[in-house]
């Protein structure tokens, strides 16, 4: 099962100014075996920080490549973007729906990025919410899962139009009664938006 995994973290200010910066390590990384595509983006609540999106064909394609005798000297290239060490960047791995849609979602003009532990029943819940958000005008592909290795802790990605349209998309239409369903059931949600591109 495709693999989806997102990294976050606190960024240089050469890398801000500087998106070329992360090139070559997007230019090794695409070589590694199982790894389809590369997003990189910043939040748009603070843009110091940004994010790493890379899909995976699977799980065990993940973990091989994290032992490829390439794969350090990979990272050692993605420092200068980098404040901090490699242990202060924040990783999830997910289990997500549909990646056509995952993909149309990390492409719009904004994506909502939700990390999010799931109440009691949850998981029966989620799907009706999403049904339910996907007739908005102002949605663009979505896709979510578990997170690997964390019992009941999951992530939604959402693709919108732009950061105003999903102010708007809140406020109309069927999305009002999705965020109140969805306070009843999401726990210590941890929302983010960003935007990306596509490095490889």
């Amino acid at each position: 099962m495709p693999v989806t995994e997102i990294a976050w973290f606190k960024s240089t200010k050469t890398y801000q100014n500087d998106h070329s910066l992360t090139a070559e390590t997007a230019r090794r990384l695409i070589q590694l075996d199982g790894l389809h595509e590369i997003y990189f983006g910043f939040q748009h609540e603070d843009p110091t920080i940004a994010y790493v999106l890379n899909i995976w064909e699977s799980y065990g394609h993940y973990e091989a490549a994290n032992k490829h005798e390439s794969y350090a000297e990979t990272f050692a290239t993605f420092q200068p973007a980098l404040e901090g060490t490699f242990q202060d960047i924040s990783v999830v791995l997910a289990e997500t729906t549909s990646i056509p849609k995952l993909k149309e979602a990390v492409t719009a003009g904004i994506t909502e990025i939700v990390v999010t532990q799931l109440k009691e029943g949850g998981t029966a819940v989620v799907p009706s919410l999403i049904e339910a958000i996907d007739v908005s005008p102002y949605l663009f592909g979505h896709s979510w899962g578990p997170v690997h290795g964390k019992e009941g802790e999951y992530v939604l990605v959402v693709g919108w139009a732009s950061r105003e349209a999903h102010s708007e998309a809140a406020r109309t239409g069927k999305i009002p009664d999705v965020i109140e369903r969805g306070a009843k059931t999401l726990s210590n949600a941890r929302i983010a938006h960003a935007k990306f591109w596509k490095a490889a």
